[in-house]
């Protein structure tokens, strides 16, 4: 874009003060051509849009003065005037130009000031469009990188939707390359595995808007296009300081779609910066195990919408308790078993991990904000001696058996659970159970009463021998 800026407004500042000389005989001179137009070509070097689409980019011209060709040849003879005296005195009120009158006709010379620079002369003419002889649009055309706009001779200022001020001179067609520094986006998550509803810690997005040294005065739409299985939590937060709401979500192509609006003031002040958002999101019930949750963002600025960004996978995981026992060396299923789920915090057993009943045998992880879902007390298998638990994290776990199968022994111990983010089916916790007598350390009587009557036994022992020995001491 600065290359573009530069090199059209180098073109109008040369030729400016190479009319400069020839004011005082542009009057005289009847074989003037002052009805000669031009055509004025702008290439830009965008990249495809979403979905492939060539970008329409919008100009709008303003004209500030006109031109007299009395030559083209050599190095050109051109002179520049307004037909307004308020005009001239408006454009020598900027310290960017000069005028003298014309002493046979209602006309006011123009010339460049010596050591203005293109960029001098650019901003003074964006601070005075209101008073520009002539202005109008024009853009690319449909399914091109160009645009085409036939203008009269003069000097004009052209400003791009996407935030390029220049001014150019047509005298002869013109065809420039713009060099226009685009409105990039980027999107990243923060981890790629998260367990279900896990609202304490959610997958942190993060959006990066880059903004160009010269943005269009128009707000930017952020648009999230994320699977169901997603749930966005709370707001946007820019690192200008600013928050932002998502809208409601709009069902687009089977997917969610969620858009925010970048005021324009805010578009302006993070100009030739990069402006961050961040926003969370949790992974609800609608959610696939092991089937990645995914999400891609977009932005439409100024009628031009960018492409879809690669999207980012987010996945939850989960585990399947088989419960069963042997018998004549082969398995069997058992039913009845009931358990609960806790975190491992290094290597011992830590917070529960609240289910919500799906179906029988099924259950996914609870909602840590919706005090209102009913939790399980415990996760039972199913007539088929299974019970899945959807929505974990790729973490260690610590499963503990509570009821144990009518008639076998219930564990006294945990069962450690890894699960890992690599793993493309529920991790399987098979769990053994033997027939027999609950085991002690589980609460259960066991062999205590036989260390109750030993106990007795030993002390009435002890005590006849000290009967005895009294007696046959008399």
């Amino acid at each position: 874009m600065k290359g573009f800026k530069k090199l059209l407004t180098g073109i109008l500042a040369a030729t400016m003060i190479m009319g400069a000389s020839l004011t005082a005989f542009a009057a005289e001179d009847t074989s003037a051509d002052t009805t000669a137009t031009a055509t004025l070509t702008i290439n830009n070097n965008l990249e495809e849009g979403q979905n492939g689409e060539v970008k329409k980019i919008k100009y709008t011209y303003y004209q500030f003065l006109k031109a007299e060709i009395l030559s083209l040849e050599g190095n050109g003879e051109v002179v520049y005037y307004v037909e307004s005296e308020d005009l001239a005195e408006k454009l020598a009120a900027t310290g960017c130009f000069a005028y003298t009158k014309a002493t046979a006709a209602d006309r006011w010379y123009i010339t460049a000031v010596s050591g203005k620079t293109g960029d001098d002369i650019v901003t003074a003419l964006s601070g005075m469009t209101d008073d520009a002889i002539a202005t109008d649009n024009f853009e690319t055309t449909d399914g091109q990188k160009y645009a085409t706009v036939d203008l009269p001779a003069g000097y004009y200022l052209i400003l791009s939707s996407l935030g390029t001020k220049a001014a150019v001179q047509t005298v002869g067609d013109v065809t420039i390359d713009e060099k226009n520094e685009e409105t990039t986006v980027e999107k990243t998550r923060n981890k790629p595995v998260d367990s279900m509803y896990d609202n304490l810690d959610p997958v942190v997005y993060t959006v990066t808007i880059h903004v160009p040294e010269a943005p269009a005065n128009d707000k930017i739409v952020v648009v999230d296009t994320a699977t169901k299985g997603l749930t966005f939590v709370g707001t946007a937060t820019s690192n200008k300081g600013k928050t932002y709401n998502w809208s409601a979500a709009t069902e687009v192509d089977g997917k969610n779609q969620y858009t925010i609006d970048i005021p324009a003031e805010d578009v302006l002040a993070a100009a030739n910066s990069d402006l961050i958002l961040t926003y969370s999101a949790v992974i609800n019930k609608d959610a696939v195990v092991f089937v990645p949750e995914t999400n891609s963002v977009h932005i439409i600025y100024d009628n031009n919408a960018s492409a879809e960004t690669t999207p980012v996978e987010v996945k939850t995981l989960g585990i399947e308790i088989i419960k069963y026992t042997v018998k004549n060396g082969k398995e069997e299923r058992l039913t009845g078993a009931e358990f609960k789920l806790y975190a491992d915090v290094n290597g011992a057993k830590g917070d529960e991990i609240k289910v919500v009943k799906v179906s029988d045998g099924v259950y996914r992880v609870a909602d840590s904000k919706n005090s209102n879902e009913v939790i399980a007390d415990t996760i039972v298998v199913d007539e088929n001696g299974k019970a899945d638990v959807l929505g974990l994290n790729a973490l260690n776990y610590k499963l503990e058996e509570v009821k144990a199968p009518e008639g076998y022994q219930m564990l006294d111990y945990l069962e450690d659970v890894t699960v890992d983010r690599n793993i493309t089916k529920l991790v399987e916790v098979k769990v053994l159970n033997n027939t027999g007598v609950t085991l002690p350390s589980t609460g259960g009587i066991g062999t205590t009463i036989f260390y109750i009557v030993g106990g007795i036994l030993i002390v009435a022992g002890v005590a006849y021998f000290i009967v005895r020995r009294k007696a046959n001491a008399q």
